[in-house]
């Protein structure tokens, strides 16, 4: 049987800037977070810290009070790149029963997308977990839980060793700066965040509706507050509460440096697939945000 590797590539091709972007932002934590691009290996966040005195109204002159403080934290990213190589020989006795199924109506498209969909895939898995828990030392990048615990500002509400997935839910929202609770959120892995479903609906609170979609997000039953069932924390036992928009997410997606090329390579006779990106997690106000765990 001969295979047509010219026309292997053409999903790629007319799909490369949807498929950055479809890597870049895999991770399904990172529709929630604040977004800044244009950055390549680090870039301040400038925070703006402003108390306003208010002053005799019915008096003259003038009676400068009141301070604008700025302020900067440091967001780095990683630099990731996938290579990978596979032989078409190799494939080939998966490929014949594969066109059979193509010539029978069953796909629309041949292997290629569904080959790029389960990088992407793998991609999402690997970078949503290091967006929460990432080292630098081996994950190229610090996750949310690594800053945070260099952080002494960080809240720390104590739960009892007993504690149940709902009790620290409620240390959780009970520990958020009132001024931000209107705003906030709390995190939790896909575990626990079974856990809390499955203990809310024993519990019945306020007739609570048990029901779950695929987004893995419920409103703690008695307030305003979302709770979001998310993979990289799974097996952590750990919660965050914050305002989404005090963690930022940050690529570069302005320059040249991102790049998603599946190609036919005739010097090595093996088709290659090469993948280069940048991301990084950091949080603007660690005093602000909760962590339970």
């Amino acid at each position: 049987m001969a295979i047509n590797v010219s026309a292997l590539t053409a999903y790629v091709e007319e799909q490369r800037l949807p498929l950055i972007r479809k890597t870049i932002f895999a991770a399904p934590s990172v529709k929630h977070f604040n977004l800044q691009t244009g950055v390549k290996h680090s870039a301040a966040l400038n925070i703006l810290n402003t108390s306003v005195a208010f002053g005799d109204g019915a008096t003259c002159g003038w009676d400068e009070a009141g301070t604008s403080a700025f302020s900067q934290r440091v967001l780095e990213v990683g630099n990731y790149k996938v290579n990978m190589s596979f032989c078409d020989r190799a494939m080939l006795k998966y490929w014949n029963g594969y066109e059979v199924r193509v010539a029978a109506g069953q796909k629309s498209l041949p292997f290629e997308e569904e080959f790029v969909d389960g990088v992407i895939e793998d991609i999402k898995n690997k970078m949503e977990r290091n967006i929460w828990q990432g080292v630098k030392a081996t994950d190229r990048m610090d996750g949310i839980l690594t800053i945070l615990a260099g952080e002494a500002s960080v809240i720390k509400p104590t739960v009892s060793a007993s504690a149940t997935t709902y009790d620290k839910a409620l240390a959780a929202y009970k520990a958020v700066p009132a001024a931000k609770l209107d705003k906030a959120a709390i995190f939790m892995g896909v575990d626990e965040f079974r856990d809390l479903v499955l203990e809310l609906t024993e519990k019945n609170l306020y007739h609570y509706d048990p029901k779950v979609d695929a987004e893995m997000e419920i409103i703690l039953p008695g307030t305003s507050t979302k709770v979001y069932g998310v993979s990289g924390l799974n097996g952590t036992a750990k919660m965050v509460a914050a305002d989404p928009e005090n963690i930022f997410y940050g690529v570069d997606m302005e320059g040249d440096d991102e790049k998603f090329d599946l190609w036919y390579s005739k010097d090595n006779q093996e088709f290659r697939l090469a993948i280069n990106f940048n991301a990084g997690v950091q949080v603007a106000f660690p005093d602000e945000i909760v962590l339970v765990g």
